[in-house]
């Protein structure tokens, strides 16, 4: 058997298990996880405002809403807004108000 070059370890001795494989993964996973950002009052208000013009008016909006991974946008019109679980429906997409951080109207859906 050959000696591998710098560990020390034999060749046919390296072998990973499923948990420490699914641990490892795991744990860079949460290296790359974002904290969901806190808006002050004033701020929200302003999105809440600007989501119920464009729903009333049926506006195309662009919405940047919060990923865990990575903000992302979603464009479209609100054709539903579900005030008891306080989340809207744009598209086929239903999203949580808490995770939107900008709105912005736009001329026309992408």
């Amino acid at each position: 058997m050959k000696k591998l070059t710098g560990n020390g370890l034999w060749e046919s001795s390296r072998m990973m298990l499923f948990e420490h494989r699914d641990a490892i993964l795991e744990k860079q996973g949460e290296k790359h996880k974002q904290t969901h950002p806190l808006l002050d009052e004033q701020q929200m208000q302003w999105i809440i405002e600007k989501i119920s013009t464009a729903y009333r008016n049926k506006e195309p909006l662009q919405l940047q809403v919060y990923g865990e991974y990575g903000n992302y946008a979603v464009n479209g019109r609100i054709s539903r807004i579900n005030t008891l679980n306080e989340r809207l429906l744009v598209g086929d997409t239903w999203i949580n108000l808490v995770d939107i951080l900008e709105v912005e109207t736009v001329e026309t859906c992408d």
